[in-house]
């Protein structure tokens, strides 16, 4: 493999601020249900593996640029 292409490969695979943010806060966010009441209920309410499941769905969304009203 040449130079060029190993360049490019990397390029591709490098991720974006937006989305290891993105990553990173999603998972602070599990951890942080996970101590809170919320999370008991949801455990009585679904059963833990549902409860995880339920979890493992939820993504933050991270939209460049300020919130309206702050421009």
């Amino acid at each position: 493999m040449g130079k060029a292409k190993r360049l490019k490969r990397r390029r591709k695979e490098k991720k974006s601020f937006e989305q290891a943010f993105s990553e990173r806060f999603t998972q602070n966010f599990i951890k942080g249900i996970k101590d809170t009441p919320v999370w008991d209920e949801m455990v009585e309410e679904f059963g833990e593996k549902r409860a995880l499941e339920l979890l493992k769905e939820c993504k933050a969304e991270i939209k460049p640029g300020l919130p309206p009203g702050m421009e």
